[in-house]
């Protein structure tokens, strides 16, 4: 599934041009005229926010601070008009990765995007951690207390989602969305539950009582380190 950006600007002409720019790229998009719409639709996950600082309501640097509020690490461009060195150290020193004004070259705003996403693709290589449990995520190995699981691909790649985005609670649509694709329709979220439940009894010292992966009713579920607790 491609990566998918979340673009971020007032101006219709400029977010329709950049929407269809990253299309024909190969990339998903998602559009947002405001501040507070850009704020809804960051609960979809974008891999990417390429981002305004003069909205109608919220301004980008206030969008960019609460994204970096957030467990889960999303890299930020900041596209603007804003062009003085003060502005752009504020929007770098507020958690941006990169900083383009306007007007600009399409090549090397994507070329910027490329860079951005594979620096996150680098860091999700990384091991993973939680509590007694460890993640490698290229070798495809998982310990618990030092102990080596075996876990199905599927297994593998829910418990690497939660780990990454620790501490935060995803929603059973979204587990849907991220492991099975949207072509997993047949999977339903019953499914969902059926494979928290096995992973408990991998990770858990009592699945019945569990400490590490929590159900948030009527959402979805929650990894949380014991230090979190």
């Amino acid at each position: 599934m491609s990566e998918r950006i979340l673009i971020v600007d007032d101006e219709p002409a400029i977010t329709s041009a950049l929407n269809y720019y990253f299309i024909q790229a190969g990339y998903q998009t998602l559009l947002a005229y405001t501040g507070n719409e850009a704020l809804e639709k960051l609960s979809l996950d974008p891999d990417l926010v390429i981002l305004d600082i003069m909205l109608p309501d919220i301004d980008g640097y206030q969008i960019c601070q609460h994204i970096r509020e957030q467990p889960q690490y999303t890299p930020i461009l900041m596209l603007t008009a804003k062009d003085t060195l003060q502005e752009k150290v504020l929007g770098l020193d507020l958690g941006a990765d990169a900083y383009l004004t306007k007007p600009y070259q399409l090549p090397e705003l994507l070329a910027q995007v490329r860079a951005l996403l594979r620096l996150v693709k680098q860091q999700e290589r990384l091991q993973l951690a939680c509590g007694p449990i460890e993640l490698w995520v290229d070798e495809g190995i998982v310990r618990c207390a030092g102990k080596e699981l075996a876990l199905t691909t599927t297994e593998f790649e829910l418990l690497s989602l939660l780990m990454q985005r620790q501490g935060r609670v995803l929603g059973r649509e979204t587990l849907l969305r991220t492991i099975w694709g949207y072509e997993g329709c047949h999977a339903n979220t019953r499914t969902i539950d059926t494979h928290i439940q096995r992973l408990r009894t991998k990770i858990e010292a009592d699945p019945k009582n569990p400490k590490l992966l929590l159900t948030i009713r009527g959402f979805g579920y929650r990894l949380v380190c014991p230090d979190e607790q």
